[in-house]
């Protein structure tokens, strides 16, 4: 469509969404310039990443984390209205302010999550010489070792649970960071946004020549402050198993045995950062059905990248990542509700089954019923459908999980599965932001959040999605809505 030919309305809806999301950026960075607090850990001083310290009340930053969050659902939403009616942001706006946006927030302190900071103290204790998938932080925290001492209690007396990948990331970062929490926790920020940087020229790359695919892409995730937040801001590792899952559908696109073998490779590296990534594995292995030896070539590549990286582990990674899969039930998103219902507290081996018996349900549902996927990528669709459904049926719900979700919504054409989606995204950033409040001394409000927010909104919010999602698979609702040219 020629700009002349835009409509006043769609065009001011494009310009609002960007400014919107201009807002939610502001107020990210305000929140972590005002230092420790609420939303902020304390990273012990030290040196960079620095702040003001200005000691902030509970109550301000909360409103602004949640002013941040509503802000992003807004002017994501806004936009992508105007661009599935032909308006088309300059791509060098879009760009220019995905690499401002991500130098900003990855040179100031964490927020909304203090996990970064176990990251740090696993690269310590690797750095140390010991194995972080057997010694806990607390050992770290015990020799009042200056990056231990730090520890959020959380997670003290657990070992690493995270992938070779991300283990070795974190080693790399604490030996950069030496004996300093703060220069750790930078490192691996500044590895955070330049795994954010390579996973927007992807999908760039990705979205082909197509203008508005491009701004698609790009508004979903490069200039997206609900994953600018938790994969920059928060420097949650899920980033840095996006790219190689983006690489393995680039070289997906070239054909033989060679591009199989590659693409299960990264899609082994992909999951050697956090395990849930090898869900995406359905839709290369269902993009390369036709031809028996790239398939083969796929799934030994991608199980020898596997046993590979863990096998330089040992036994222990593997086992502590079948002790968290194996702590929660699938029916756990489910408990508020029997709860409420009176049905029982806690699901038994019976109500295990049958949650997961629903979540294959709800799986097959999402791809009967999913918009078409793009037909120069036929990796996608599938691929959203069952870490889609994993995301919706998880027995957690943290927001940064969705860095599974969005580049993969990022690539399939708008339809109107984008609403729930971002949706969700904003219920789930309500339910865990400020996200540091656990390390305060309890106050009414956050005694609020852990006691009454947490467990029971959160939950329902979180169903209430899974409702929706599915009512409009099994409707087949979900039509396609190709972008005016």
């Amino acid at each position: 469509m020629h700009p002349a030919t835009i409509r006043p309305r769609e065009r001011l809806a494009g310009r609002a969404g960007l400014v919107t999301i201009g807002v939610s950026l502001a107020l990210m960075l305000a929140v972590a310039l005002l230092g420790p607090s609420a939303a902020v850990p304390d990273l012990g001083g030290g040196g960079p990443p620095w702040s003001f310290h200005a000691r902030p009340a509970d109550p301000l930053v909360i409103m602004l984390c949640w002013s941040a969050v509503i802000a992003a659902g807004l002017g994501v939403a806004a936009a992508l209205y105007a661009l599935r009616r032909g308006w088309r942001p300059s791509r060098a706006v879009l760009l220019t302010g995905t690499v401002a946006a991500v130098l900003a927030l990855a040179l100031v302190p964490p927020a909304g999550s203090t996990d970064v900071l176990n990251y740090a103290i696993y690269g310590r204790i690797a750095a140390l010489g010991q194995d972080p998938y057997v010694t806990a932080p607390a050992w770290l925290h015990e020799l009042r070792d200056p990056v231990g001492r730090l520890a959020p209690l959380a997670w003290r007396n657990t070992p690493s649970v995270y992938g070779p990948l991300a283990t070795w990331a974190q080693l790399a970062a604490a030996r950069i960071g030496g004996g300093s929490m703060a220069a750790t926790v930078l490192a691996l920020k500044l590895m955070a946004g330049a795994a954010f940087l390579l996973a927007a020229l992807a999908l760039d790359r990705l979205a082909g020549r197509d203008p508005g695919r491009r701004a698609r892409v790009h508004l979903l995730w490069s200039l997206n402050p609900l994953m600018l937040w938790h994969m920059v801001l928060g420097g949650h590792v899920d980033g840095l198993g996006v790219v190689p899952l983006l690489a393995a559908l680039l070289v997906l696109r070239r054909r033989g045995v060679l591009a199989g073998l590659a693409a299960g490779a990264l899609l082994g590296a992909a999951a050697a950062v956090k395990a849930p990534f090898i869900l995406a594995g359905t839709g290369l292995v269902w993009a390369a059905r036709r031809s028996a030896a790239p398939l083969l070539a796929m799934l030994m590549g991608t199980f020898a990248a596997l046993v590979a990286m863990y096998a330089t582990q040992g036994p222990e990674a593997l086992g502590n990542l079948a002790g968290k899969i194996g702590s929660h039930s699938l029916a756990d998103p489910w408990r508020v509700i029997t709860d409420a219902l009176g049905l029982g507290v806690g699901p038994s081996a019976l109500e295990g089954r049958l949650a997961l018996g629903a979540a294959l349900l709800i799986g097959l549902l999402l791809c009967r019923g999913l918009p078409p996927g793009p037909d120069d990528l036929p990796a996608v669709r599938p691929a959203l459908a069952w870490c889609l459904c994993w995301l919706l049926t998880s027995p957690v719900q943290h927001p940064w999980y969705d860095a599974l979700l969005f580049p993969l919504l990022a690539l399939m054409p708008a339809s109107r599965l984008d609403g729930p989606l971002v949706l969700r995204g904003v219920v789930t950033g309500l339910i865990y932001l400020p996200g540091a409040a656990s390390v305060l001394a309890p106050t009414a409000l956050t005694q609020w959040i852990a006691e009454t927010y947490r467990p029971w909104v959160a939950p329902l919010a979180a169903d209430a999605v899974i409702v929706c999602v599915v009512a409009l698979s099994i409707a087949r609702a979900f039509p396609h809505r190709p972008l005016r040219r």
